[in-house]
């Protein structure tokens, strides 16, 4: 593939609002690469709700910037705003690749609950998992104040948008998280406003029913939970979790349910890798979560990226441990960023 300077890059930008439109030059427009990586950051945010996966986002909202600049010469600004082209450029891709992996699933959709402490923990790596993204690729916009979804998605929220036909996932994307009109959405999908307006409804619905409204954690859950696993307190980390905590590792296919699962593993677990542990906050899909490494001889080892949720009472009602090097070193990335 030719590459020229001008080419939009792969940086994370600072923020910018979603929309955008080119200068018209009579009928045809052309833009340049800074006015079209001034979309990568929506784009990136369309593209990972719809994929699931921070690293197909990152891939698949570059492959929208090559075809967008590479066809500049026939983008007419009189049919459509240039974030309205790049956008529908974006379903298109983003559909092929659901062709491929409809969905990501985390555990706890497969299978029954069952992790027995000391066996070997083997991944599958066939399956494409769910996967979380920093909170900081979130977009803000106006809608976000009103919108039933708009301070909500979480993870828990975009599994449950995997589960929804690409075309419903997109609309709810476009209008909930991005804050698109109805007939921007309308442009970009080929449906009519009222067709939005409907499958918008049907999403919403079925997020509602799937995904329950977020229960927040007891202030100070986090900070007492990172302690507790920095002096390897196995009785302190059960005593932060609710009675029922689901406890899930992927790509490891098996989870746990309940407290004492949880209790046994983590006395498994600083009993076979140590006790030597230290921590750093993280925000993931507007989650709390911490970066955990593990102490050795040379230095401190990335280990886990762990996500929290919680229930009614303010307890750890969700833990979510990513064994993932790609993931530690995006979020270690976005700290250092955004500190």
């Amino acid at each position: 593939m030719v590459r020229t300077d001008d080419r939009p890059q792969l940086v994370l930008p600072g923020p910018f609002p979603v929309r955008s439109t080119a200068r018209s030059i009579g009928v045809v427009a052309h833009y340049t690469a800074a006015e079209l990586a001034g979309l990568r950051r929506g784009l990136i945010a369309f593209c990972y709700q719809m994929l699931g996966s921070p690293f197909d986002a990152e891939d698949a909202a570059q492959d929208v910037l090559e075809r967008a600049w590479r066809a500049r010469s026939s983008f007419d600004a009189e049919r459509a705003s240039l974030a309205t082209w790049c956008f529908h450029i974006a379903r298109n891709v983003c559909i092929d690749r659901l062709r491929q992996t409809p969905r990501r699933p985390l555990p706890s959709d497969l299978r029954d609950s069952g992790l027995e402490i000391g066996a070997p923990l083997v991944p599958a790596l066939d399956v494409p998992w769910l996967m979380p993204a920093p909170t900081q690729w979130r977009i803000t916009s106006d809608v976000e104040t009103s919108a039933e979804l708009a301070q909500d998605v979480r993870l828990a929220v975009t599994a449950m948008l995997q589960r929804l036909p690409p075309r419903q996932r997109g609309v709810l994307v476009f209008r909930d998280v991005l804050g698109l009109t109805a007939a921007e959405t309308g442009a970009v999908f080929e449906m009519s406003v009222a067709s939005v307006n409907s499958a918008l409804g049907r999403a919403r619905d079925a997020i509602r029913k799937g995904a329950p409204r977020r229960q927040p954690l007891a202030a100070g859950v986090v900070e007492r939970y990172a302690r507790a696993i920095e002096r390897a307190d196995a009785d302190g980390l059960a005593s932060l979790v609710a009675e029922d905590v689901v406890f899930e590792m992927p790509p490891v296919p098996n989870w746990a349910l309940g407290r004492e699962p949880y209790r046994a593993f983590m006395k498994h677990l600083f009993a076979w890798r140590g006790t030597g542990w230290s921590t750093r906050t993280v925000s993931a899909n507007g989650q709390h979560g911490i970066l955990l490494y593990r102490g050795t001889p040379q230095a401190l080892e990335p280990h886990t990226l762990q996500l929290f949720d919680g229930d009614g009472s303010g307890a750890v009602e969700h833990v979510l441990v990513y064994q993932d090097a790609r993931l530690s070193a995006l979020f270690e990335a976005e700290f250092s960023t955004h500190r």
